[in-house]
């Protein structure tokens, strides 16, 4: 019972945010020069993996002379029961003509997908662009990811999975056969702490509802007693950890889950000496991911422009390596 009240309360809620999302898309002026392509693949039917939909949709933004760029994997947010691959079209746009080509997905949305379908959906459409990586213009040697919300914690986890896959592999059934390098990721925003989401101090009811619903939504029902629900959150990852890319952790005061996420994930990264930089905008106008929603606006370009420089950054470091 108190999940089917979940599910309702959680549809009206995208179902709000949908409309002013498409507002605010409409609005938005695209930068010059970008172009999109979108692009459909079927799932394999032979396979142990069973994949909830019948394909994968993704777009790539290009720079209009369509050449092979270091690539950035946008994995949107949305509670992870909400938005396609064009979603976060301002956003793309705007990393596009910082210098990437970059690639958005339609992962299948819960309730249907669990938080392990959603993973490998995400790992078949990165092991299809390595092997297609000249067919679709991609410089697959530099791979970035950048998650918004719950694509954050999509990020963080596939991430960990893929940088871990002797431990994580088998637990989750994504397998990096194809030698998959991830060399920085950024988490705008990020969710990536289940445990302890939906716990607010002033709501009681909706602690009730979402504590248990969005536990019950990703892993199912029984979510405790579930393989992965152990391995999921930073402070599971990080103390077990053969190494993890460098991260760029994004958030604003005026973020509602401001201090039980970002600044806990930043704390935990402190504690085991995982490489990242952490940028925190004293701002409380500055909302829920701003930066996807009006990358237009000055605290939204300084924050895009950061992800872009952070991933530069990687790549100028990992040359100057190779050329010593």
């Amino acid at each position: 019972m108190v999940f089917l009240i979940f599910k309702k309360i959680f549809n009206m809620i995208w179902e709000k945010a949908d409309e002013g999302d498409k507002k605010i898309k409409n609005k938005e002026i695209k930068p010059e020069n970008i172009i999109k392509k979108e692009f459909e693949i079927d799932f394999p039917t032979n396979t142990n993996i069973k994949y909830l939909s019948l394909s994968l949709k993704f777009n790539i933004y290009y720079d209009e002379k369509e050449i092979a760029r270091p690539v950035i994997l946008d994995i949107h947010g949305g509670g992870w029961a909400y938005g396609d691959k064009d979603l976060n079209d301002n956003f793309c746009y705007h990393l596009a003509k910082l210098g990437y080509n970059v690639v958005s997905l339609s992962y299948t949305l819960a309730y249907k997908a669990k938080l392990i379908n959603q993973l490998q959906e995400i790992h078949f459409l990165v092991n299809h662009l390595l092997t297609n990586k000249n067919k679709y213009h991609l410089d697959m040697d530099n791979l970035f990811i950048t998650g918004d919300s719950a694509g954050g914690e999509l990020t963080f986890l596939y991430t960990a999975i893929i940088q871990n896959n002797e431990k994580y592999g088998g637990l989750y059934k994504i397998f990096n056969k194809n030698n998959i390098k991830i060399k920085g990721i950024a988490l705008n925003h990020a969710t990536c702490y289940l445990k302890d989401l939906g716990d607010f101090p002033d709501h009681k009811f909706i602690t009730l509802i979402c504590r248990h619903g969005i536990k019950r939504m990703l892993y199912g029902a029984f979510f405790k007693y579930r393989k992965i629900y152990k391995h999921t959150d930073p402070n599971d990852i990080f103390p077990t950890t053969n190494g993890f890319p460098p991260i760029l952790i994004l958030t604003s005061r005026g973020d509602t889950l401001y201090a039980f996420q970002s600044i806990l994930l930043n704390d935990d990264a402190n504690r085991y000496a995982i490489k990242h930089k952490f940028i925190n905008l004293d701002n409380e106008k500055a909302i829920h991911v701003f930066n996807v929603l009006y990358p237009d606006l000055d605290d939204s370009k300084y924050f895009n422009t950061s992800i872009a420089n952070f991933f530069n950054d990687i790549i100028k470091e990992e040359s100057l390596n190779q050329e010593k």
